[in-house]
């Protein structure tokens, strides 16, 4: 099993957190300690954030981020048979 990020939800949270407190992009900065613009963009449109980045914006939010993680399960993926290749030898 390994861990995601749900962005699609990060970025609805986001959205609707700063509806809720008529914040925008470069507002939300100027109250809340450790945001900036463009890391808030970047959630929005569900760019891939740093742990870091996220974990600003949870606090700021009041979320725990642990309800963003997913758990994909990995272990029935397609893989390329492993199979006996001939290969030419040295002339």
């Amino acid at each position: 099993m390994q861990p995601e990020i749900d962005r699609a939800r990060l970025a609805r949270d986001v959205r609707q957190w700063l509806a809720d407190n008529r914040l925008t992009t470069r507002s939300a900065p100027q109250i809340y300690a450790g945001l900036n613009p463009a890391m808030i963009s970047r959630a929005c449109r569900e760019s891939v954030l740093s742990a870091a980045s996220m974990l600003a914006l949870c606090a700021a939010m009041k979320r725990d981020p642990t309800a963003y993680l997913t758990f994909l399960d990995k272990r029935n993926q397609a893989v390329t048979a492993s199979v006996h290749r001939e290969t030419r030898g040295a002339a």
